[in-house]
């Protein structure tokens, strides 16, 4: 009995293995097929460099390490932006020290990046000023109140007195001083800590020579301030500060900075000269004189190296051969950079020989763009790495032109024998490149890679970061195909830019044009930009001197297929792209909504002229705008009702012209989010809803005749996702729906679900004509991508099914929204930091392709009903292939065998 008890237990769970094991996985030969995973750290902050690795903190809140020789992330840690590292790190040995923001000191393992120790000093509350480590164990660090060392076994303080100032630390082997100082009584004090004998002293400095706020600066173990024509310094170890005069120094120019080149070092430099000091005999010299200013410069071991921002020339000071001087131009590095920003020295296992009468070390640089590059052996890059890319802000897919064999101009003609002819010219150098291809001289005016397939399946990936650089992306493996800094635009009011295709790259031979809308540096004016998205040229540039309002893409079309680009100002200006266009739109019917977060008012206007003037104005009850939604200007609506169990139809609210706006009020304790929906042509509110004892942040999605929000309730402490969807009054038909005739409000139905985890961002699945049905794809915190049919967040879903229920096969109702693991469409990828996820379109209506950005970018193809359209990929070719091929013989043999039968049947 026993035994039988066993079989059958053991035969069960065999069972349910397999059941389970095909769920968690996919197959090995799909991953990398149609997707691709690029893993980002962004801007760089500070670094640290050696042999072994190269150590960063970034804008990201990430420490991270990369190899000198390729560039490739080691290993990489992110943290929340409460717990971010404060500082540069320190590399002591095979331990990498940090400091946070929530006062912990960590330890991690250089070769492997994993934590060591985490410790936190019992310290007091109090800005932090800085920190060193003098060996992994030991621990200095520096508040306003107090100077406290120690370790993980116990800490002792120095209190400093309230009125002092942070200047700066020195440091010399395990030696470490601080120099307070007040503006108010003129002295300073340093406070001393020694490494050996783990001891701290303090003792007080005059500075009566200080007249007001000064800058200092520190390199290594000494450390100066720039005090008209005079410096101070003050080196390590020393009780009083010594002076000397520029002028005796033969400084003669006026200077306006002083940086620290390190090796006790330092740059002076005015408007167009710069002069090197150095320390000898214990007093600063000028050793040096240049006639470029500097920005970034550090110290090597026997050379001194400087950026110039003026045309990013590099210059090299030899210290051991009399401050000898060599320059190079990195002209072909800093193409599409802006200016370096930062640079350090390579480990001398990385030679770098751009001037060709010194071997240096390789040099580390640093972009404003974000991006991160390495001087290799010859004067090019060793290895680049597009930072930027972890900033995107603002993305859109685009369609691949044609390919190399010419299509249709589409031209137009008044004459037909124009027309005639030059299709006969299009066709001779269409043979003419076939011929060429064939015979591999040559593929035509586009690459083989940058021509449309035929499905569709390949786009181009426009992307715009934070810092203004633009880049088209090959969805196809994530090649970066071009990039263009874009240095004199800035991101919009709501951190983005706008971006709108004008022209497709169906107008053989006019190419592509694509309009990117961004604000100045100082948010006071509206910049435009058109761009050719094959090889990145810019097309079209201007300003306008007022800020943005709202963008809106007409479709009118110019004599050369440019659609009409809108641009509303806030002067109520409204002007054209192309210029000069405001005649093509005037019959069409052009409205604006405008949201003023300020006073909570929500106004309408119609175009006039080349004015907007104001039709409707609607006050919105609440404090904040806490999120905003609408429509896709390309969402395609397969059907326009629903056809129930019954037979009748409901018919959809499908206007193109709805907003929803979610707006937070109520106090601390009670906060509560309404969630609106208005027609933005006349401004009548269609749908509100309030949820009581909520937190943000609410995440909209609108489409077709249905609206989906997320936001975590407080009250029952779980993130719900309501569904909504919208219908016509009976008697109305969608065809007969218009927002410039008085109508009755839609009708509603709305359900609620519990969803296991808090989101970024929200999607919706899009096809070529919408006739597949569509899924949802949530971005979670995990840096997980899910995907859930419509069908399961379907707002008419019964609980106990009726057999009108069944015919319309609605599945029953289920609160939680339990995700199998194949619903994970990134399935074990992890993705830092999800900000936005853009879909598009392919040629086969089953598929649709997702792009997501963050920290890291992602892409992949989703088929939300499976590949109906396509055949399988195990389909036996050779089995239809020798079916149809003896169907074909037997049709032959059974056609004579029966013209035989007929003629015997004759003879009889």
């Amino acid at each position: 009995f026993i035994q039988s008890n066993l079989r059958i237990e053991m035969i069960s769970g065999l069972v349910l293995l397999s059941f389970v094991f095909p769920v968690l996985s996919i197959y090995e030969d799909q991953i990398g097929l149609y997707d691709w995973h690029k893993t980002y750290i962004g801007k760089a902050i500070h670094h640290v460099v050696d042999k072994r690795a190269i150590i960063l903190t970034t804008e990201k809140h990430m420490l991270a390490a990369l190899c000198p020789k390729t560039g490739s992330i080691l290993w990489k840690y992110s943290f929340t932006a409460d717990d971010d590292v404060i500082g540069e790190p320190v590399l002591s040995g095979d331990i990498v020290v940090t400091y946070h923001e929530t006062g912990h000191f960590r330890h991690w393992d250089l070769g492997t990046g994993q934590l060591v120790l985490d410790t936190k000093l019992n310290e007091k509350a109090g800005e932090h000023l800085c920190f060193a480590s003098v060996s992994p164990d030991n621990i200095v660090k520096f508040t306003r109140e107090e100077v406290r060392w120690g370790n993980a076994g116990g800490s002792k303080a120095v209190h400093i007195p309230a009125d002092m100032k942070f200047a700066g630390l020195l440091r010399s082997g395990t030696q470490i001083e601080v120099l307070m100082y007040s503006t108010t009584t003129n002295k300073g004090i340093v406070v001393s800590y020694d490494g050996k004998d783990n001891a701290v002293q303090s003792y007080p400095v005059d500075l009566q020579w200080m007249k007001d706020e000064v800058r200092f600066t520190v390199s290594d173990n000494i450390i100066a301030t720039l005090h008209g024509n005079t410096v101070y310094f003050k080196l390590i170890g020393e009780t009083a500060f010594g002076q000397v005069l520029l002028s005796e120094m033969g400084v003669t120019w006026p200077v306006n900075k002083l940086k620290s080149a390190g090796k006790s070092t330092f740059i002076v430099s005015g408007k167009d000269k710069a002069a090197i000091l150095a320390v000898k005999d214990g007093a600063l010299k000028a050793v040096k004189a240049m006639n470029k200013d500097t920005i970034g410069l550090v110290a090597g071991s026997d050379h001194i190296t400087l950026i110039s921002p003026s045309d990013n020339t590099v210059s090299l000071v030899q210290l051991s051969n009399g401050f000898e001087h060599h320059s190079y131009e990195l002209e072909e590095i800093s193409e599409g950079r802006g200016f370096v920003t930062s640079l350090n020295i390579l480990p001398s296992s990385h030679p770098c020989s751009l001037v060709t009468s010194v071997k240096i070390p390789g040099l580390l640089l640093t972009w404003d763009d974000g991006s991160i590059t390495v001087v290799g052996s010859t004067d090019k890059c060793g290895w680049v790495r597009e930072e930027s890319l972890a900033s995107v802000v603002s993305a859109t897919m685009l369609d691949l032109p044609a390919s190399s064999v010419t299509p249709i101009n589409l031209k137009k003609h008044s004459n037909p024998l124009s027309t005639w002819t030059e299709r006969i010219y299009n066709q001779f150098n269409d043979l003419q490149k076939m011929i060429n291809i064939y015979f591999g001289s040559g593929f035509g005016e586009i690459s083989p890679e940058m021509e449309r397939d035929s499905f569709n399946l390949n786009k181009l990936i426009f992307v715009m970061t934070a810092s203004g650089k633009a880049h088209i992306l090959h969805s196809n493996n994530g090649r970066i195909i071009w990039s263009r800094y874009l240095s004199f635009m800035a991101p919009l009011s709501n951190g983005k830019y706008s971006v709108h295709l004008v022209r497709t790259s169906s107008h053989y031979p006019l190419p592509a044009l694509l309009a990117v809308i961004g604000a100045s540096h100082n948010g006071e004016q509206t910049k435009l930009a058109v761009l050719n998205p094959i090889d990145g040229s810019i097309q079209y540039r201007t300003d306008y001197s007022s800020k943005l309002a709202q963008v809106q893409l007409s479709s009118a079309e110019d004599n050369e297929f440019v659609k009409i680009l809108l641009v509303l100002t806030q002067d109520n200006k409204i002007h054209t792209y192309p210029p000069n266009t405001h005649s093509l739109v005037q019959n069409l019917p052009i409205f604006f909504t405008l949201l003023h977060p300020d006073s909570m008012e929500l106004k309408g206007l119609t175009m006039k002229g080349s004015e907007a003037l104001e039709t409707w104005s609607t006050h919105i009850r609440g404090d904040k705008v806490v999120a905003l939604e609408t429509k896709a200007p390309n969402d395609a609506v397969y059907s326009q009702g629903r056809v129930l169990g019954d037979r009748s139809v409901l018919h959809k609210y499908i206007n193109p012209n709805v907003m929803a706006i979610a707006v937070e009020s109520g106090t601390a304790e009670k906060i509560q989010v309404d969630v609106q929906l208005f027609d933005m042509v006349s401004g009548i509110q269609v749908y509100h809803s309030r949820h009581k004892q909520y937190s943000g942040p609410v995440h909209l999605l609108l489409t077709e005749n249905w609206l989906v929000y997320h936001f975590y309730s407080t009250k029952l402490r779980r993130y719900e996702v309501v569904v909504v969807e919208f219908f016509l009054p009976h008697g109305i038909k969608a065809s007969e729906f218009s927002s410039l005739n008085p109508y009755q409000p839609p009708f509603t139905v709305q359900q609620s679900y519990i969803s296991t985890s808090a989101i970024t961002s929200m999607a919706v699945t899009t096809t070529l004509k919408s006739i597949t049905n569509r899924a949802i794809l949530f971005g979670d915190t995990s840096g997980r991508i899910s995907l859930i049919p419509k069908a399961v967040l379907d707002p008419r879903r019964p609980t106990v099914p009726t057999s009108e229920d069944r015919v319309e096969q609605l599945i029953p109702y289920k609160p939680q929204l339990d995700l199998a693991p194949v619903a994970y469409v990134s399935y074990n990828n992890i993705l830092e930091d999800i900000r936005g996820m853009v879909t598009g379109v392919t040629g086969l209506e089953s598929t649709s392709l997702l792009f997501v950005y963050g920290t890291d970018l992602f892409f992949t193809r989703v088929t939300p009903a499976k590949t109906f359209d396509l055949l399988n990929e195990d389909f036996d070719y050779m089995l239809i292939g020798v079916v149809l091929l003896g169907l074909f013989l037997g049709t032959i043999i059974t056609q004579a065998l029966a013209e035989n039968k007929a003629l015997n049947k004759k003879w009889k």
